[in-house]
């Protein structure tokens, strides 16, 4: 990672911990929803497992097949509280999508708002972020029936291969390279959502493609910092999954705390990712006027500064040039000397 794109990281990060009241009012929704989504299940499985000899594993080290096997069985029913936690899972992304507008607005300008301000600039945003979120769906979906044909072809060259492990490694390989992909259109619609609350944008479909033009042009370091900044999301997310695998059933309040540290890293990340999007479209996009004849007030333009590679060379000039200049300035003079007095 070049110094530049470290340095975009750090000012995300920086933004995050200036604005962290976002971040930890963002949580504290999660943790509620979250409360109340597993209290059916919860309760059920509390049931079954209090007088229950086979839950007894689970009371020593979790054991995901014991777990696996328990929930299964017609007495535990899971079923019966999938609705309401269903639910409860649809609306945090509903809570985030009318969010997002006040959370950007806030990175945008970096300064504290008020509760009506950030949900008056939610509101502003909110049925244009949702046309997004549509839009979003064919790009997501292509991305998920790609997933799903790697799988059919790694089982169909897996059952034919003289070595067992080809079709492992095309489905390792087919993952990483939609892994990418999705980044990538997380990175584009990003760019889509700041550009529409810097820019003030109303027309969603053509601030998806240019959003599409800005994320294409600056594609390395746009990606490399969303990616280092994934790498430690999922990091934290699989030594988080490894640890909990490993408590004792018995240590509840360790276990509730390491599985929040993993959510609240979660959230983290993806804010960091909005912070440094917001820093990045802010030093790379300046707001000009246009020319009119008029004299009008002008509605701003976009112009993204080129990589410092794409800068446009000055061209040198000609030794004549000066000589040229002091001549025709000298021409001037006589022309005006050679004027009769008034």
């Amino acid at each position: 990672m070049s110094d530049n794109d470290k340095e975009l990281v750090t000012a995300g990060a920086a933004l995050i911990w200036r604005r962290q009241r976002v971040l930890w009012w963002v949580y504290a929704v999660n943790l509620t929803i979250g409360f109340l989504g597993a209290a059916g299940a919860r309760t059920q499985l509390d049931k079954l497992l209090r007088y229950s000899l086979a839950g007894q594993s689970l009371v020593d080290r979790f054991d995901l097949g014991m777990f696996s096997e328990l929930v299964s069985q017609p007495a535990a029913n899971l079923m019966r509280s999938a609705g309401s936690s269903f639910h409860f899972a649809l609306l945090f992304p509903l809570f985030m999508l009318f969010v997002t507008g006040g959370i950007l607005a806030v990175y945008q300008e970096d300064r504290s708002f008020t509760t009506g301000d950030f949900f008056a600039a939610s509101g502003a945003f909110f049925w244009r972020f949702v046309r997004l979120a549509l839009f979003s769906i064919v790009p997501f979906g292509l991305l998920a029936a790609a997933w799903s044909g790697v799988n059919k072809l790694s089982d169909y060259v897996g059952d034919r291969a003289v070595s067992g492990k080809t079709g492992f490694y095309i489905l390792l390989a087919g993952t990483v390279i939609v892994v990418l992909l999705v980044l990538f259109v997380r990175l584009w619609f990003d760019i889509a959502q700041v550009r529409a609350v810097v820019q003030n944008e109303h027309s969603m479909w053509r601030n998806l493609w240019k959003a599409l033009q800005i994320s294409r042009s600056n594609i390395f370091t746009l990606f490399r910092v969303y990616l280092s900044i994934s790498g430690v999301a999922w990091v934290t997310l699989a030594l988080g999954f490894y640890i909990w695998t490993k408590l004792l059933g018995k240590a509840i309040l360790v276990t509730v705390i390491l599985l929040q540290f993993v959510i609240f890293m979660q959230l983290l990340a993806r804010l960091w990712q909005r912070a440094s999007a917001v820093t990045w479209y802010k030093r790379h996009a300046a707001l000009v006027p246009t020319d009119v004849v008029d004299f009008t007030t002008p509605p701003p333009i976009e112009l993204i500064e080129p990589a410092p590679s794409e800068a446009p060379v000055v061209p040198e000039q000609s030794p004549t040039a000066p000589e040229s200049a002091n001549a025709s300035s000298e021409n001037s003079h006589v022309d005006r000397s050679s004027e009769p007095e008034k």
